[in-house]
């Protein structure tokens, strides 16, 4: 949900426009910025490909299978790390840690 809130946040801010920019100012489809999360999807839909909805509804899609295949990588690089969902949860997490090491 976060991401799509994110999306939707981006395009109010004016992604629209700036992938209108990207695609005025002609750069090769290979390069990383044309690939971008969201920038793709809305090349797509400038370009005659989608329409705005779609586009949006896709790139809100793979933007939460990244966020989801982020989330996987960090998980196994720091497993022995503490564990929070929420900003309340992570405070209890730290203070506990702090106190039962001595701190």
């Amino acid at each position: 949900a976060r991401c799509d809130v994110r999306f939707d946040a981006m395009i109010a801010a004016g992604a629209l426009d700036e992938a209108r920019a990207l695609l005025a100012a002609e750069f090769d489809r290979r390069l990383p910025i044309m690939k971008a999360l969201g920038a793709a999807e809305l090349l797509a839909h400038l370009r005659g490909d989608m329409d705005l909805d779609a586009a949006i509804d896709l790139a809100k899609r793979n933007t939460r299978r990244f966020a989801k295949r982020q989330m996987t990588w960090f998980r196994n690089q720091t497993p022995d790390w503490l564990r929070a969902q929420t900003p309340d949860e992570a405070h209890a997490l730290i203070n506990g840690a702090f106190f039962a090491s001595g701190g």
